[in-house]
């Protein structure tokens, strides 16, 4: 028998933003620069990376997530192409996205508990925002499509904090009530999944450079 082809995915959240720094609902319907931190620490993380060979870099269509994909593929030895996807967009959270979250707590204390710690509880409806089942099921669409298409590649996935918790902790066979449990990433940090037909293995989670 052959050596099992694995393809190796790494992904990466966005950098600081502005509305991460200001306390901000930072959804899939806003979007805002990367403050100089962020830039600084996803340099750090290029700088670690420069020497992988990727195949492919696919990024979110939302500019903080573009931003730090390009940050990245500069300081590379031999960037490959980047691909905006559609589904790596982060989680659309209607009527909150771009609001201060202190405020959406007072004002949804059950609301905002149920969305932060029991994702099978929470309403999207209610605030027209988007589900967690439909963010799992189209960022789980990307990387079974990615893993087919490079059974033996390197993939750099450039995303947003709730998609890739909640991607991230169902690839690892997390139910939907304790996908949350584990937190978020961090922004500029680095998860790497050794990803088979037949299992999934993380080498790193959420490490920050």
């Amino acid at each position: 028998m052959g050596c099992e082809r694995v393809t190796t995915f790494y992904f990466v959240r966005h950098g600081k933003t502005e509305n991460n720094a200001e306390g901000l609902f930072n959804g899939g319907t806003v979007d805002s620069p990367l403050i100089p931190s962020g830039v600084e620490a996803t340099k750090r993380m290029g700088k670690h990376l420069k020497t992988v060979q990727f195949d492919v870099a696919l990024s979110s269509p939302q500019k903080r997530a573009q931003t730090t994909a390009k940050l990245i593929l500069e300081e590379n030895q031999n960037p490959p192409e980047m691909k905006i996807i559609e589904d790596l967009r982060e989680m659309r959270l209607g009527d909150w996205d771009g609001k201060k979250i202190d405020k959406i707590t007072a004002a949804y204390p059950e609301d905002l508990k149920n969305y932060r710690t029991r994702p099978d509880l929470f309403d999207a409806k209610k605030f027209h925002a988007e589900s967690y089942i439909d963010l799992i099921a189209r960022s789980t669409r990307v990387i079974e499509d990615a893993k087919n298409a490079l059974p033996d590649g390197n993939v750099l996935v450039v995303s947003h904090g709730i998609l890739l918790m909640a991607l991230l902790n169902t690839l690892k066979g997390v139910p939907l009530a304790k996908i949350r449990e584990s937190g978020i990433v961090d922004n500029s940090s680095l998860t790497i999944l050794n990803y088979t037909n037949n299992n999934v293995l993380f080498e790193l989670w959420g490490q920050s450079f």
